[in-house]
């Protein structure tokens, strides 16, 4: 499995143990068939595409391999990816995303012909409406998050897209969700796909809670939240409207955190992307859009400030952590309401789990309330008197007026 040289960078990236998802869609991509794969997020995709694709890629052959993502994160991140093994096999890339300079990315095609495309959908239309990129070049067709992308964005045209690629291309559908769409793949773009579904075989070491709380005391809870053990936190809410909103009033706690909003500019979403994946900020505020498929190391939350509406978000919220397997908690906030209709959401999905805060940690076991004669110990204890500390009034969290610069 693999060529020589892809083995000696996954060696040196120590990914040299194929994941599940890797393993089982191999060879089938390798031998050139069109196929819809669903596994876990945080398991490999990304490789499990890459690969066998560009080992079947040619130098020389322009725009041979186009890769579609949702988002620029997310197209940057799997440029990130695959680099390596493209530089190793004498491949050239070219990322094209509605945040980068069209004029540049158009000369990148022109003057470097590249192999390897990875692109969100409207500059990849953009470029292929006014030929630069030809619909007979495309050999190997991938569509990450697919099972998002082609429910919300240029689902038409990806279509025709792919009804009329030629009979010797490929056409892969990756998603960690089973949607309308990829169970209806065959009919949308009129060809035959295997399925290969590893979901129910992949183990996850993610624990789901949920922390009961009231919207006047959230902002508290999620202060309290940030002193926890190793935390590092995706804070999701459901708009950029009520993501902003929020910012505002906790930008005037001591809590450090950084923001992930639609409108700001690909320099400044990249510094927060970095920023949090470095440790520089242990917390961000995002909404699903803007977070889409994201991939940071070593994140330990997902923080639920609004209740997903349906399994598909929570499930691609979720991912966001234990991913390969590593230990990730996702954390719903909600009243008991919210709690019944979450679970009843997910019954098929995953467990919740009411939890409560135990120290420096969060516990399924509720704290056991103090009796009478506990309190009447501690009310008899003398008070020690401390010496007043002057206070620092100056806001050292995330100001709301840097919303209106530098986007």
């Amino acid at each position: 499995m693999y060529q020589e040289k892809i083995k000696a960078v996954l060696t040196k990236e120590h990914k040299d143990k194929p994941t599940l998802i890797q393993k089982d869609t191999y060879e089938a991509i390798l031998n050139g068939a069109s196929v819809v794969a669903l596994a876990k997020t945080g398991t490999g995709k990304t490789l499990a595409y890459a690969l066998p694709v560009l080992e079947n890629a040619k130098v020389g052959q322009a725009n041979s391999v186009v890769i579609i993502a949702p988002t620029t994160e997310l197209a940057v991140q799997i440029r990130k990816a695959i680099d390596p093994f493209t530089r190793v096999l004498d491949l050239t890339t070219a990322s094209l995303v509605g945040a980068g300079n069209r004029k540049r990315q158009e000369e990148l095609l022109k003057k470097n012909h590249p192999e390897v495309i990875v692109a969100t959908p409207g500059r990849f239309f953009d470029f292929f409406s006014s030929g630069r990129i030809k619909i007979d070049q495309i050999k190997s067709l991938v569509i990450d998050e697919a099972d998002d992308i082609l429910e919300f964005t240029k689902m038409e045209l990806l279509s025709s897209l792919g009804q009329n690629m030629t009979s010797d291309s490929q056409i892969l559908l990756f998603g960690a969700t089973n949607s309308n769409i990829t169970k209806n793949a065959e009919e949308v773009f009129a060809r035959t796909f295997l399925l290969i579904d590893v979901r129910k075989s992949q183990k996850s070491n993610t624990k789901q809670y949920f922390l009961q709380v009231d919207n006047a005391h959230k902002i508290e809870f999620l202060q309290k939240m940030t002193k926890l053990d190793h935390f590092k936190a995706i804070l999701f809410f459901d708009s950029n409207q009520n993501m902003l909103k929020f910012a505002g009033i906790f930008g005037h706690t001591k809590t450090k955190f950084d923001l992930l909003a639609n409108d700001f500019s690909k320099k400044r979403r990249e510094a927060a992307l970095h920023d949090l994946a470095t440790g520089k900020t242990k917390l961000l505020l995002a909404t699903d859009l803007a977070a889409r498929g994201l991939d940071i190391p070593d994140l330990t939350y997902v923080i639920n400030f609004d209740i997903p509406r349906n399994v598909n978000t929570y499930l691609h919220r979720a991912g966001r952590t234990g991913r390969m397997n590593k230990e990730g908690f996702v954390v719903s906030l909600g009243d008991d309401h919210d709690f019944r209709d979450l679970k009843k959401l997910l019954a098929d999905e995953v467990e919740i789990k009411r939890a409560y805060f135990a120290g420096y940690h969060l516990s399924t076991h509720k704290p056991k309330k103090k009796n009478k004669k506990d309190k009447i110990v501690e009310q008899s204890k003398p008070k020690t008197k401390h010496k007043k500390k002057k206070r620092n009034n100056k806001n050292k969290g995330y100001h709301p007026h840097y919303l209106k610069v530098n986007k």
